[in-house]
């Protein structure tokens, strides 16, 4: 039993993303992602200490909305994790409960943030280091409806030297966006791999890309991706008419 929990902890957290810092850590968070089914206002993320070492995290949500075609993270209480601090002793696995506490309907796919942080320890503490904090960033998403869609335009601009995409989600769903190739009639001319970012609901984002001297009135530019519900080709410069 103890060998068959151990295999099954170590297939969970195996797609678990870290984020390094000052030095190594093995705090792992499972799933990368929270989308609890329509209607359901809790859902468990499980954090690992992989450490040889106890570990103490904090855990935080923050309303995550784009502004600007910016990422902005705000407190909020409309969604909470408990316990929001936790001591882990050396491969200790904890469920930590995220819970949304508003009741007021979802007129659209809410989108928030949980904040994993490993706090230092005070006795590691040296003169004139500087304590690093190591943080995991999981998105979490409600929604009531079973049937929220995307809806995007995309185009293609310049603001000043960088040229970017432009997307516009008119939908009630996020876009995830990923493993991008741009191309014009002389073939590709930009590839991006992995996570390019989302597009929440509502929200315009602009995604810095370098296609040389391409033009931007190119009729053939278009982009090829691999967005959350499948792959994805669209044109960046309307046809002509």
């Amino acid at each position: 039993m103890k060998l068959t929990m151990k295999l099954a902890l170590t297939a969970m957290f195996s797609g678990a993303s870290l984020i390094a810092v000052a030095h190594a850590t093995d705090i792992r968070v499972a799933p990368v992602m929270l989308e609890p089914p329509p209607g359901q206002r809790s859902t468990m993320l499980t954090i690992l200490n992989g450490e040889d070492k106890p570990v103490r995290v904090q855990v935080r949500v923050m309303r995550w909305t784009q502004v600007n075609g910016e990422e902005k993270l705000e407190p909020t209480t409309h969604v909470v994790a408990s316990p929001s601090q936790i001591q882990l002793q050396p491969g200790q696995h904890y469920l930590i409960r995220v819970v949304r506490t508003a009741r007021a309907p979802i007129p659209t796919e809410e989108s928030y943030r949980v904040l994993v942080d490993e706090v230092p320890d005070p006795a590691d503490a040296r003169p004139g280091a500087v304590a690093m904090v190591v943080r995991q960033s999981i998105p979490v998403f409600f929604s009531d409806e079973n049937h929220r869609v995307s809806i995007v335009d995309w185009s293609v601009a310049r603001r000043g030297d960088r040229t970017e995409i432009v997307a516009h989600n008119r939908g009630t769903r996020r876009l995830r966006l990923s493993d991008i190739v741009i191309e014009a009639h002389e073939g590709p001319v930009y590839e991006q791999s992995g996570l390019v970012g989302y597009v929440l609901p509502g929200a315009t984002m602009r995604f810095p890309i370098d296609i040389g001297a391409t033009s931007l009135a190119d009729p053939t530019l278009h982009l090829r991706g691999v967005s959350d519900t499948g792959k994805l080709e669209v044109m960046l410069v309307d046809p002509p008419r």
